[in-house]
């Protein structure tokens, strides 16, 4: 009964794919949320320096991404993520040793790069290699149970913090990644022998697109613009809702109560889109979400003093991002196949993680100097042009 939920030979996969992804966003991403007050309150250091270097952390990570995907197409993604738990758990246990600015910089620094090996870009790499062009499913499913990463989290780090101090807390997230996140990755994922009869039997039973050298740099080149432009709006509405609900008229304590929506949004989206995988193209899903994010910036333009659209921004923009997490994945592999999927991935997901890191402060900055109705109208012409990229590839790559 289970199974009929899943495509073949991934069960397993899809489950052992979800926890590690929950570990991996809950322990190396969401937890500094909580943790970043810990630094403040025992180091007194301003929340600009430690928030500058954890984006710094994550342009790092971008820019080491072409490198782990190739890593992951040679070897397998069952080395790579094997290896990148037990660096992860390096990484929280040099944290916990820290005592210095230098020594924070290095290790904050040292953890956003090796997320790199366990975050949903290499997941999405190892779900191509065992699904190969059927993996937009399992990777709707994986990124539907991660989407709990910081329900789960959030709270287990605040009661943990109740009874231990924070050096403490980060060497029990590096007991995640040790005790349940390697093995998971080293007995879930396949080897590389039998990594090779997929890739075999897929490219002898599966239709896929044939495109030529020039073809596919012109591919490439739209799926960035694509990628890169409405990852201005997901990236800036996340650091920033809730001032900028409240420069829309709307109070402190109603905006973060609106903010608990985004949540729910995603995973509804989520759940949707594994419906509906069978019936529509990843570039119709695509397009889906940046429509969804497009409609929820003019609700948004509209929301002065107004709780409705406020609160129907904020569900359609956390249903436009949930289906855009899932779109990162599916949409070069749909349009480029699986084959060396780690490499043209870890291509894209540079200039991501370039146009993310710079987003937030780029409206910061528009807000500062021409306020809010400026900045979201940016936002909006991002999202077109984003959906104008995907309306290019849909008339001249979709089938």
């Amino acid at each position: 009964m289970i199974k009929r939920f899943f495509v073949d030979g991934t069960l397993k996969s899809v489950i052992g794919l979800g926890i590690t992804s929950t570990i991996g966003y809950g322990t190396l991403f969401y937890s500094f949320t909580i943790m970043s007050l810990e630094f403040e309150n025992e180091f007194g250091w301003s929340k600009s320096f430690i928030f500058g270097i954890f984006s710094l952390g994550l342009l790092l990570g971008g820019l080491i991404s072409p490198i782990i995907g190739k890593k992951l197409d040679k070897y397998g993604a069952r080395v790579i993520m094997s290896i990148g738990s037990i660096l992860a758990a390096l990484g929280m246990f040099f944290i916990s040793l820290v005592e210095s600015k230098i020594g924070f910089i290095l290790s904050l620094l040292y953890i956003e790069i090796v997320a790199t090996f366990v975050l949903y870009e290499a997941a999405f790499v190892a779900l191509s290699q065992i699904a190969r062009e059927k993996a937009r499913l399992p990777m709707a499913q994986i990124t539907l149970i991660a989407g709990f990463a910081s329900t789960i989290f959030w709270p287990l780090i605040t009661f943990l913090l109740d009874f231990m101090n924070w050096r403490d807390v980060y060497i029990v997230l590096s007991l995640f990644h040790l005790l349940i996140a390697l093995p998971l990755h080293f007995f879930t994922l396949k080897n590389r022998v039998t990594l090779n009869i997929v890739k075999y039997q897929a490219n002898n039973n599966t239709v896929v697109l044939h495109l030529s050298h020039k073809q596919k740099k012109e591919a490439m080149l739209f799926l960035a613009i694509a990628l890169c432009f409405i990852s201005i709006p997901i990236a800036a509405i996340q650091l920033h809702l809730i001032s900028i609900l409240q420069s829309f008229g709307i109070e402190a304590i109603v905006a973060v109560t609106l903010g608990a929506l985004l949540g729910p949004s995603q995973v509804g989206a989520r759940i949707i889109e594994m419906f509906f995988a069978n019936k529509t193209t990843p570039i119709q899903s695509a397009m889906t979400s940046n429509i969804l994010i497009f409609v929820s910036l003019i609700c948004l333009l509209l929301s002065v003093y107004e709780l409705l659209l406020a609160t129907l921004f904020v569900i359609l923009y956390g249903a436009g991002q949930g289906l855009n997490y899932i779109a990162r994945g599916s949409l070069p592999l749909y349009i480029l196949s699986a084959d060396n999927f780690g490499t043209n991935s870890g291509i894209l997901n540079l200039f991501i993680k370039i146009t993310t890191a710079i987003a937030p402060f780029s409206i910061a900055l528009i807000l500062d100097l021409f306020g809010n109705i400026s900045a979201i109208i940016f936002l909006i012409i991002a999202t077109v042009l984003s959906l104008m990229s995907l309306l290019y590839l849909k008339k001249g790559y979709d089938v």
